[in-house]
């Protein structure tokens, strides 16, 4: 092989630049000039919940209803993704299961860190218990299709119910859990509802909806009262060309103060003279103020602007009248999304679109707008279009949005198993341990009965773990005891190639090769064994992937991009080191590869 001083030089400096990629050297000071980022941890590692949800088919029979039994499985996964996505859990795996005849969805919540918080074990533990009940009752909500038409009138019980939900939010948060998970469901479920959190904010630069008297004299820390202020009004002209300001919204505000310190901040000199000092420099001065870390959700006290869209004997257009939407075409080619109605909701449909001609009709889904159609004409067969702006791709999305919303079947929690983060790390402590001592004990083995080179293929080994690792961490690939056993696994399929590239090395040896030329012919003659070994390992690795459960797909990935590794490793990184330290053992063979000519 040419320049083989070269590559040797290559391999030692990425796998050195690898190395420091995947130790945590930033924990003992040593700062690297690239980012090494973070491992991305399974569920076992992590610790958290794993909730297994059977989907109840019996209900759509006992209703009559048709129903596509796999349609129906993936729209409710589509539905427990979105919610829960909005409680902000980090990577969360979500799969489906058949138990003999029962469909099931398995749903892994990893727990939270509360980094920051300075919490005592007991109090993490408590956190999480909450934080996992929030995810189980959000999970496990009903989800409503809603079709709503905007209101004429503002009656006072419109009003009554802004102040309703603000103190429904308030009792509920003062019971504790999450705030954060609290107020993302108030948003996500009640029109003109915001979740707003921020660090370290000046009293003095609050933002407008958190310009609260009440606010500035609050010093504690905590959940505050249910507060009232007061956005600012924006101008106008009136008939006369007078330029008017008019009187800002009024809300609601629920605050969890996280931090709340009294600092000393400087900002520029006011007053006549007083902004710039001897040579122009600006002078500052001193200023006590308050500095906050909050979490806020922010209630318009504007009622909602929607109603119910219902006939005139009282029939509510919802999920239970629609059978799907699906994307078409129109004539210009143009993405649309189009609805169908059964026959119940064809009628209701047809006495809507009559009374709503140049009105929008509003589609929400679980508490969410996704959509306001103006209606252009009477329809009267059940079937709509919605018509605009819209991609492939915008149109794919809102119709699987509202068909997320019409799948009927009810999902039950059937058991529930928590993982603890302390036992998932002290496994992991267990199988990093053996996996070393196994790769100690193989280099020990490979060195005594095949000397250098027995060495050097150890020396590859540790160059596979390396770049393995680090594939890992570079593409954020879940690392899970699963897939931490695969690639421990797949190190033996890497031994195998050594192992067969020595003894063909050898038998060259014995039909009087020179060392190089044995060298070459041993990992030419060896290639067609490795290759059809790797490719049967592979094939069942991507088997595991695709037909497995979560924990079965990490293993069958790890043991992929393993076995993948491992025959670039065998076939080039071996290959080079045995190549380049061979040949300063011409003359040596017994001490390079363990055989002497005369055997």
């Amino acid at each position: 092989m040419k320049n083989l001083g070269l590559k040797f030089f290559t391999i030692a400096l990425v796998s050195v630049i690898a190395l420091g990629y995947i130790l945590p050297l930033k924990e003992y000071g040593v700062n690297l000039p690239f980012d090494t980022g973070t491992y991305r941890l399974g569920l076992d590692l992590h610790g958290g919940v794993e909730l297994d949800y059977k989907i109840d088919f019996e209900d759509l029979k006992a209703r009559g209803q048709a129903y596509n039994e796999r349609d129906v499985t993936e729209g409710l996964k589509s539905i427990i993704e979105k919610r829960v996505n909005s409680l902000g859990t980090a990577e969360p795996t979500i799969s489906t299961a058949k138990y003999g005849d029962e469909s099931h969805i398995i749903v892994q919540i990893p727990t939270q860190s509360f980094a920051g918080e300075n919490l005592t074990e007991s109090e993490l533990r408590e956190k999480n218990n909450t934080y996992i009940k929030n995810a189980k009752d959000t999970i496990g909500k009903v989800v409503r299709l809603e079709f709503k038409e905007e209101k004429t009138t503002v009656t006072p019980e419109d009003i009554a119910a802004r102040s309703t939900i603000a103190k429904a939010a308030l009792e509920e948060a003062k019971k504790g859990g999450d705030f954060a998970t609290l107020a993302k469901k108030y948003s996500q479920n009640h029109e003109n509802v915001a979740y707003v959190t921020d660090n370290d904010i000046d009293l003095e630069n609050l933002p407008a909806e958190l310009n609260i008297d009440a606010l500035k004299k609050i010093t504690t820390t905590g959940l505050t009262d249910l507060l009232e202020g007061q956005l600012p009004g924006s101008y106008t002209t009136n008939e006369k060309g007078e330029a008017v300001i008019s009187e800002g919204e009024k809300t609601y505000a629920i605050l969890n103060i996280t931090s709340n310190a009294a600092v000393t901040r400087e900002k520029a000199a006011t007053g006549t003279g007083a902004a710039t000092g001897s040579g122009g420099v600006t002078r500052m001065e001193s200023y006590q103020t308050r500095v906050l870390s909050y979490q806020a959700l922010i209630i318009s006290q504007k009622p909602s602007q929607w109603a119910p869209a219902k006939t005139v004997a009282g029939k509510i257009l919802d999920e239970k009248y629609l059978v799907r939407a699906g994307v078409n075409f129109s004539q210009g080619f143009s993405p649309q999304v189009d609805l169908t109605f059964n026959e119940d909701g064809k009628t209701i449909f047809a006495e809507l679109t009559k009374r709503l001609i140049g009105k929008p009709i509003a589609i929400f889904v679980g508490g969410e707008l996704i959509t306001a159609p103006t209606v252009q004409a009477i329809i009267p067969d059940g079937k709509a279009v919605i018509t605009g702006q819209y991609t492939a791709e915008s149109a794919k999305k809102l119709a699987t949005d509202i068909n997320t919303g019409i799948v009927p079947a009810p999902i039950y929690l059937t058991s529930e198993r928590t993982i603890d983060a302390k036992i998932g790390n002290d496994a992991l402590a267990v199988i990093v341990r053996a996996g070393a001592i196994g790769l100690v004990a193989i280099v020990i083995f490979l060195t005594f009965y095949y000397r250098v080179s027995g060495l050097l293929a150890g020396v590859a080994l540790v160059v596979y773990a390396i770049l393995l690792v680090t594939i890992f961490k570079g593409f954020g690939i879940v690392l899970s005891l699963a897939s931490i056993a695969g690639m421990i696994l797949s190190i033996g399929l890497a031994i195998d190639a050594n192992i067969l590239i020595f003894e063909r090395t050898k038998e060259a040896l014995r039909a009087n090769s020179d060392l190089g030329k044995a060298t070459a012919l041993g990992f030419a003659k060896s290639w067609t064994a490795i290759w059809d070994s790797h490719v049967t390992s592979f094939s069942s690795a991507v088997v595991l992937y695709i037909f497995g459960t979560s924990l079965i797909k990490g293993f069958g990935l790890a043991l992929g991009i393993g076995i993948l590794l491992s025959l670039f490793t065998a076939m080039w990184v071996s290959r080079i080191l045995v190549s380049y330290v061979g040949s300063k053992f011409e003359h040596d063979i017994k001490t390079f590869i363990g055989l002497t000519k005369d055997h």
